[in-house]
């Protein structure tokens, strides 16, 4: 433990065939060289081999521009990377945790360090274990310049080190305002909600989900966390004219006590997105709210059933990649 807190001491590894393959054969080239008459051959394509290894996380694979939103297939969680044009990062959200690991390290991590791109900022919907359990994780390991957040107190002991975390790492952290732009490379995130006097008298965490509207041209991605029909209805009534999307992440993991039809109609969106767990215990996706993005001609895609799913846009048009196909949205 001492050792690995020098600086340069440990590195971060993306898990992959080539790291696997490579890190094998460095091995057997190790217990060789220790046996071996003439032990620096072996030595040599063990270093090199060590050297593919840490070098592997960044060899970014050819990126072709544009901005891209990728919901990642974290299970029962949330975990979105939008990807500027410039090929830097903001996540929202960073999946769950469990006893042995996080979806920081098990996903979001490999995900990053396989493309290459700085993560500029880490904006957190709300802090269940589901939505911050890899946070901690990634800031320690990506440095994020800026981590927003509702600041919806709650005791969380995973927020409070997340917390810690983030002020060891120099993150900036600020509590989100609704009406407040962030910007990066020219893709811009405002946030709706929540406001922190309507928060002040609530008990549940996901009614203070951090509502954020991406924009980048034309296109419209609207993030809504776990929010419930309350925190809709507050948004409906605060911020009626912002709630119009291209693309809406799905509130909740599609719970029935979210995405009302009014909400919905509002939204309008042409691609629903709903990040859930493969037989999860709480039957999400609701089939009530299925068919109500159905109603308000949403087509609806899954991680569950379909893996992560990758969104593109050049500011007009929009495309999506889910389950190995491609499709072509169009703003109705």
């Amino acid at each position: 433990i001492v050792a690995s807190a020098v600086p340069g001491a440990s590195l971060d590894v993306a898990p992959s065939l080539v790291t696997v393959v490579v890190g094998g054969l460095a091995v057997v080239c190790i217990i060789t060289a220790c046996t071996a008459k003439y032990p620096a051959r072996p030595a040599i394509l063990s270093l090199a081999g060590m050297c593919v290894i840490v070098w592997s996380p960044r060899m970014s694979l050819p990126y072709g521009g544009g901005v891209e939103m990728h919901v990642l297939d974290v299970g029962q969680g949330d975990a979105v990377l939008v990807r500027t044009d410039r090929g830097r990062w903001i996540l929202f959200d960073a999946g769950r945790t469990w006893r042995t690991g996080d979806a920081g390290r098990s996903k979001i991590l490999p995900y990053v360090n396989a493309r290459g791109g700085s993560l500029e900022a880490f904006i957190l919907s709300h802090a269940h274990a589901d939505h911050i359990g890899g946070a901690a994780t990634v800031i320690r390991a990506l440095h994020p310049r800026y981590f927003f957040d509702a600041a919806f107190a709650q005791g969380s002991a995973v927020y409070q080190s997340t917390l810690s975390i983030a002020d060891s790492t120099h993150t900036r952290w600020s509590r989100i305002k609704p009406g407040e732009t962030f910007t990066v490379d020219g893709v811009a995130v405002r946030f709706l909600a929540p406001d922190s006097a309507w928060t002040a008298s609530l008990s549940d965490p996901n009614e203070a989900s951090t509502i954020a509207l991406v924009e980048y041209g034309s296109a419209r991605f609207l993030l809504t966390g776990d929010a419930e029909r309350d925190e809709e209805r507050w948004l409906l009534d605060h911020a009626f004219d912002d709630l119009s999307a291209d693309v809406l992440k799905v509130a909740h993991h599609g719970s029935s006590t979210s995405s009302t039809d009014e909400f919905l109609r509002a939204v309008h969106p042409s691609l629903a997105v709903i990040s859930v767990g493969a037989d999860n215990r709480y039957g999400h996706p609701s089939a009530d709210v299925l068919a109500s993005l159905a109603r308000v001609g949403a087509r609806s895609v899954r991680t569950d059933q379909s893996g992560t799913i990758v969104i593109r846009t050049d500011g007009r048009r929009i495309t999506y990649q889910a389950g190995g196909e491609t499709w072509d949205i169009s703003r109705k």
